[in-house]
């Protein structure tokens, strides 16, 4: 039954996959087979893919709304099924199917670019699904992993769009590399490329570190063997892994790009085109950062309210830092990074303020 639940999911979207592949391919070849076209400009309409997507999206939701059972795992623990993840399948789907709506029904696939860009698109969906899945951290560092790679396919496959290059019809103004290139984007990738290496290593770092003291990644595990190490240890040992839990905020708020670690940001947004930047920011950063949310709070409480001075730290860094750029946003990009970094900010307070036993009191 646990298997089952999981492969029929994914064989569904392996399913959709190869479609929206072999869409383009097979158009072309009707295309050039009709002997009696007029025009040489062809596209399929949006609302013709749409119609592709409802049908793979709704035996996905019927499949998740079917599925009774209790709690189970797959994959020898690194995945688990409960209420929880049961109730976040359908909301990401929900708000994924939306966006889709949005994109599908305001562009033109008149290229076998955008049907590359729309099945990265898919492969973030499938991935989302599964960050919120995990039952280790392991896996969450390995899907993280995933995601950010995908963010650079993203990327390069949004260029599908001729507005995004300049000077695109007068080539002579390219006799030189660096001129004929888009700076902007290649900029962004450089930058994401190394916030990309910089955050992972340290993650890496924070999974030998913590494995040394608490010796599991089991969310279920964590918390109890916690509670007995606190209990047993001298202030030597728990400063220790305090330094573990200052890797993994450095990590979370570098990740995020939240001040004070948000240089990368604002050069990333500039970089990229509106349609990508709006996907990063309602759908990649919006389920990502609500994931952080969930692990601080949830999976790390008693971690994570033990060590608040830690992350109270980082806060009031993050808002002195936030105060002297605040009034510098004058170009869109830039005003949507650093509206993001104070929404951040904002939840990251709100959730620093609540007492460990007042939060177990809502649970």
């Amino acid at each position: 039954m646990k298997f089952c639940f999981f492969f029929n999911i994914s064989y569904v979207i392996l399913i959709l996959i190869i479609t929206l592949y072999l869409l383009p391919i097979i158009n072309n070849f009707t295309y050039h087979l009709n002997t009696a076209r007029k025009t040489h400009f062809h596209f399929i309409n949006s609302l013709n893919v749409l119609w592709i997507l409802l049908p793979i999206f709704i035996t996905i939701q019927v499949i998740n709304l079917i599925w009774v059972a209790p709690t189970v795992t797959v994959w020898f623990g690194h995945l688990v099924f409960n209420k929880f993840q049961n109730k976040f399948i359908f909301f990401i789907l929900t708000f994924s199917f939306l966006y889709l709506t949005v994109f599908t029904t305001t562009t033109y696939f008149t290229s076998r670019d955008i049907y590359d860009y729309l099945i990265t698109l898919i492969l973030f969906i499938y991935w989302t699904l599964l960050l919120f899945l995990s039952n280790t951290f392991f896996t969450v560092i390995f899907i993280i992993e995933v995601l950010g790679s995908l963010i650079f396919l993203l990327l390069i496959t949004s260029t599908f769009s001729n507005t995004f290059f300049y000077r695109n019809l007068n080539f002579n103004y390219g006799h030189l590399f660096q001129q004929s290139l888009p700076y902007n984007m290649l900029q962004s990738l450089l930058f994401l490329f190394w916030v990309s290496l910089v955050s992972s290593l340290n993650l890496f770092l924070f999974l030998l570190t913590f494995y040394l003291k608490i010796l599991t990644f089991d969310w279920y595990l964590i918390e109890y063997i916690f509670i007995y190490f606190i209990s047993i240890s001298s202030v030597k040992d728990i400063y220790a892994l305090s330094v573990s839990w200052f890797i993994i905020l450095f990590s979370i708020f570098l990740k995020c790009g939240i001040t004070p670690f948000y240089v990368w940001k604002p050069v990333f947004f500039k970089g990229i085109p509106l349609y990508t930047l709006f996907f990063y920011i309602s759908f990649f950063y919006f389920f990502i950062f609500l994931f952080m949310i969930h692990f601080l709070v949830l999976y790390f409480s008693s971690i994570f309210y033990f060590y608040l001075l830690v992350f109270w730290i980082f806060i009031l860094l993050g808002v002195i830092i936030l105060l002297c750029i605040i009034c510098e946003s004058y170009y869109l990009k830039i005003f949507l990074a650093i509206s993001s970094i104070l929404n951040s900010l904002i939840v990251f307070m709100s959730i620093a303020t609540i007492n460990y036993s007042d939060y177990m009191f809502i649970l």
